[in-house]
């Protein structure tokens, strides 16, 4: 009997241990979980990183192969005719002077430029009855050379796919499709040349818009010759016939005896800019409107 009692106790007390060592084990466990947890945090927070920097990267590669291919395209674009003659006749006087002495204001002009050569005649019906956006110019005019540059960068930030570009002295300055006066020694104005007739019905198309034909004094003193003139650069839209935009010069609002020997400020290359942009938009916005084949 005592034997067994004995042997009773011992049996209790082996049984007893591993409750024991379940409650240690138990407790040993606790921490565990908690790496574990903080293990997790530190994972998805590297894997969010990590998704966060491929972005970047993404974005960035793509912004400079959007950049290489955009660079890409000008420099393997050809050209038409227009285009190709219109490069050649501003960027020729490229580092050249006039007959004056003046240097030409050096200007790089745009591949893809969307510029069509029109004569004075398709410009007369098309402010009758056409829809286009039209520059007057030459490439002798240093208002001209600072304009364009400007004008180009408006219809490639727009959807505009073409300029009727009339240059209205094509051939040197006896070429010029204008009318001229001169002061006599009274300083009394007086015609000393007639415009064609298709400046005159160019003038009279526009007749709403244009500023008077002022000139000046050696004291600088203003005489009308009490007609309009078509000053350059002139920027056109019209639609039907119907002039829906109009800039002239190169200011925000028209000056007369502009100093062209400057290069316009930042913030007058901006306003020139906005005032292009608004007579585009005003073209592709009414011509759109306009359009019975709904092609905008």
């Amino acid at each position: 009997m005592a034997t067994k009692k004995s042997t009773t106790t011992k049996k209790s007390t082996t049984k007893k241990s591993p409750a024991k060592s379940s409650v240690k084990k138990s407790s040993t466990k606790k921490p565990r979980v908690k790496k574990t947890t903080i293990l997790q945090e530190e994972n998805h927070y590297g894997r969010t990183m990590l998704a966060a920097l491929l972005i970047i990267v993404i974005c960035i590669g793509g912004y400079v192969w959007v950049q290489h291919k955009n660079a890409s395209n000008d420099n393997n674009y050809q050209p038409t005719k227009d285009e190709a003659k219109f490069i050649d006749e501003y960027e020729s006087l490229n580092g050249k002077k006039d007959a004056n002495g003046n240097e030409y204001i050096s200007v790089k002009v745009l591949k893809d430029n969307n510029i069509v050569y029109s004569t004075s005649s398709e410009i007369v019906n098309m402010l009758d009855s056409g829809s286009g956006i039209i520059y007057f110019g030459y490439a002798e005019d240093q208002a001209s050379r600072i304009a364009l540059p400007i004008l180009l960068n408006a219809m490639d930030s727009s959807n505009l796919d073409k300029i009727y570009y009339l240059n209205i002295r094509e051939k040197g300055e006896d070429s010029d499709i204008r009318d001229l006066f001169v002061l006599n020694k009274k300083n009394k104005a007086k015609q000393s040349k007639e415009g064609t007739k298709d400046y005159y019905s160019i003038r009279l198309a526009l007749a709403n818009s244009l500023h008077d034909y002022v000139l000046y004094t050696s004291e600088g003193k203003a005489v009308n010759t009490g007609e309009k003139r078509l000053n350059t650069p002139t920027v056109v839209a019209v639609v039907n016939g119907d002039i829906v935009g109009f800039h002239e010069g190169i200011y925000k609002e028209y000056k007369e005896n502009v100093d062209t020997s400057k290069s316009l400020s930042k913030s007058q290359e901006k306003e020139l800019l906005n005032k292009y942009l608004e007579v585009i938009s005003t073209y592709l916005n009414t011509d759109c409107n306009d359009d019975k084949e709904g092609d905008c």
